[in-house]
């Protein structure tokens, strides 16, 4: 009794800390909050089913058994909360079979592994704009340099979403995609001092929900 109440112990302290690397690490914005506070309740939970599991083949089968008729109808929305679920329970069932250090590495190998890949992603990962720029149509069809090769000069890339023009005014939005923050100010500084009298906005797409 006295090592379940250790084991539960050391599962509620990892799951608690498995519940804040999901909200650092984690891409998920919808639910993220209430999503990562089953996290500790899910190892608790495990590691007492594995205690009762591992004391009475009869009642690991009739565990079995009552486990067979439950149905979870949360429909789980990504890969990754699934992995985080897993994990939860791979902590539990490890504790539930006493095998602590095994637990505390694993949470510990796999948090290497996380903090490695966000520092990673950090430094390839682009930028993805939705740009959008609005003013005089002659001014914005100029002969010399455009806007759009304004654009592509700094991003190398430009994807047409929209281009509207009514009453001589002239609509353009274009996807684009920059490495740094750095980056979209000074695209945002060029197409000012190309287009004073314009209107230029954009908003970060991956930031969106």
């Amino acid at each position: 009794m006295f090592r379940c109440v250790v084991n539960m112990v050391i599962g509620g302290a990892l799951a608690i800390y498995v519940r804040e690397l999901y909200k650092r690490f984690g891409s998920t914005i919808s639910n993220r909050e209430s999503f990562a506070n089953v996290f500790p309740m899910l190892t608790l939970i495990t590691v007492v089913i594995i205690y009762v599991v591992k004391s009475s083949l009869t009642l690991s089968l009739g565990l079995v058994g009552a486990l067979s008729i439950v149905r979870f109808r949360t429909a789980i929305k990504s890969a990754e909360e699934l992995a985080y679920l897993f994990l939860c329970i791979g902590i539990g069932l490890a504790l539930g079979a006493d095998h602590r250090l095994l637990s505390v590495t694993a949470v510990a190998v796999i948090s290497l592994f996380l903090w490695t890949r966000h520092r990673l992603g950090r430094r390839g990962r682009a930028n993805h704009l939705l740009l959008t720029v609005t003013g005089d149509t002659k001014r914005f069809f100029e002969k010399e340099e455009g806007v759009v090769d304004v654009i592509e000069r700094l991003t190398g890339k430009v994807t047409v979403q929209r281009l509207n023009l009514e009453n001589g005014q002239v609509q353009f939005r274009a996807a684009v995609s920059v490495k740094t923050a750095k980056d979209t100010a000074t695209l945002v500084s060029e197409l000012h001092k190309k287009l004073p009298q314009f209107q230029v906005a954009y908003v970060n797409l991956d930031a969106l929900v």
